[in-house]
């Protein structure tokens, strides 16, 4: 059988199949949230796709006892417990993605024993001899977890989280690392900048997939302020954030972004809480709420922003009524200018 097509018709045709490439071209943003807490059942996770998140960040940590420290520790005991530790993160993927959610996988280094108020952002081994233990077990944990998100399809992969001091001095092992995550894994993958002094730095954001950045960028002086001044206070930062997208021709990420429910929460917004010395007279759920209002009013809608992935909720949250100071938007009205948010 010959079918015969008028010339209007097959350029018509043409013309919609354009059409559909350049909507497909239209990535979808992506509307993630750090989980923590025992994920058993697709139920847990059920409040996240009812209040319209699409994707759940992963954490898995290996630690080290200060910031010049050779040694990471990923795994405790034998190549048996480790086996049965790989076990329980496919489980756990799986489990995410039979609630119809994606994973994005991010690997964290923490440092259990810090000296002078030092963090991972400053990670260094002081001698040649430490650095080669250091990238060498990095690399270990790194590839490990790769090989479990190749293995569960994972949707996206970090192959590090906020280590400036490594990344702008030790650009050849990132180049390096990438490579070989690339011959394990086949999704995509991002690297979490620090927002101070390391995104706008590193050099290697053209063999990404995206530019991911930590954003916990100060947007303001003053405690309570409105939706509209935290607005303003983006103003200073998407120029830079603008410059890197253009350089690399790379969509931004937030691989992370949280606001404590505090009155300075827009100030210092990466300044954990000192729980020592917490004040519940010192909460502001309107100041969390305005937080993410002016986040969703100045960035969500760029044509360079992919999308967020939230710090941090819970998979075993219980609303107790008492007042949370933390970065959850749980319980909080913050949860509903998200979910609304999400839903534009």
């Amino acid at each position: 059988m010959v079918v015969f097509f008028s010339c209007e018709s097959a350029n018509d045709h043409s013309l919609f199949e354009k059409d559909t490439l350049d909507k497909n071209r239209i990535e979808k943003k992506q509307k993630g949230v750090h989980v923590f807490g025992r994920i058993d059942s697709t139920t847990n996770l059920k409040p996240f796709v009812a209040t319209n998140f699409e994707w759940i960040t992963l954490v898995p940590w290996s630690h080290q006892k200060d910031y010049n420290s050779p040694t990471i520790n990923h795994y405790r005991g034998d190549s048996l417990e480790r086996i049965k530790r790989d076990a329980a993160w496919k489980t756990k993927i799986e489990l995410v993605h039979n609630s119809g959610l994606k994973v994005f996988l991010k690997p964290h280094v923490w440092i259990f024993h810090p000296s002078d108020n030092k963090w991972r952002s400053e990670i260094y081994p002081t001698s040649e001899k430490n650095w080669n233990e250091w990238k060498k077990n990095y690399r270990e944990f790194i590839l490990r977890y790769a090989k479990i998100a190749a293995e569960t399809d994972v949707e996206l992969f970090c192959i590090g989280t906020e280590l400036t001091r490594l990344t702008l001095e030790k650009t050849e092992y990132w180049l390096t690392l990438i490579e070989e995550v690339r011959k394990i894994y086949p999704g995509k993958i991002t690297y979490a900048a620090n927002w101070y002094k390391e995104y706008e730095n590193i050099s290697f954001w053209g063999q990404l997939d995206y530019i991911g950045i930590q954003a916990y960028f100060p947007l303001v002086k003053k405690d309570y302020p409105t939706s509209k001044e935290i607005s303003e206070g983006w103003k200073k930062h998407i120029p830079k954030i603008e410059a890197i997208y253009d350089k690399y021709n790379r969509k931004i990420l937030f691989t992370e972004l949280g606001y404590k429910s505090t009155p300075d929460s827009a100030t210092e917004p990466w300044a954990w809480l000192d729980y020592e010395n917490l004040d519940e007279a010192r909460h502001s759920y309107e100041t969390q709420s305005h937080c993410y209002q002016a986040f969703f009013n100045s960035i969500w809608n760029k044509e360079w922003f992919v999308g967020v992935h939230l710090w941090q909720m819970r998979s075993d949250y219980i609303d107790n009524n008492q007042i949370d100071l933390d970065f959850t938007p749980q319980g909080k009205p913050a949860l509903k200018i998200i979910s609304e948010g999400f839903n534009k």
